[in-house]
């Protein structure tokens, strides 16, 4: 006959058994999940790094290129033509024609353009609604 000692000993060696697996799961699961989430933040901050560095270098290049002063005369240029009174008619109707007729696509490649120019990409994504 068996003893409910023995029985109770065996069954309590089972379900100690089958709990200290259930804790081995959740442990490495747990540990997969840290490790996940280490993994994405790293890829976030090597992302902004590689981002910083480009932009970084782009306004290093730009020592050697006139495209920043044209860029920043195309700008400046209806602002400044909008306080004088002989080109003030020309500015807005400018302004109304490009409302009207230029396509949507034109805003954002002029603004990349720009940004681009300017190293300043973090501005495209900004007014682009991109991220």
């Amino acid at each position: 006959m068996l003893n409910l000692g023995t029985v109770i000993n065996a069954v309590s060696g089972v379900a100690g058994k089958y709990m200290e697996g259930r804790q081995i799961k959740a442990k490495a699961k747990a540990e997969i999940d840290a490790a996940q989430v280490k993994a994405k933040i790293s890829q976030i901050e090597r992302q902004a790094a590689s981002e910083a560095d480009y932009d970084m270098e782009a306004l290093r290049q730009t020592q050697y290129s006139w495209k920043d002063e044209v860029a920043l005369v195309v700008i400046l240029a209806p602002f400044v033509g909008s306080f004088l009174p002989w080109t003030q008619e020309a500015v807005a109707k400018g302004w109304v024609h490009l409302n009207t007729h230029a396509p949507e696509w034109y805003s954002y490649t002029f603004m990349a353009a720009i940004a681009a120019s300017m190293g300043i990409r973090w501005a495209v994504t900004q007014f682009g609604g991109k991220k």
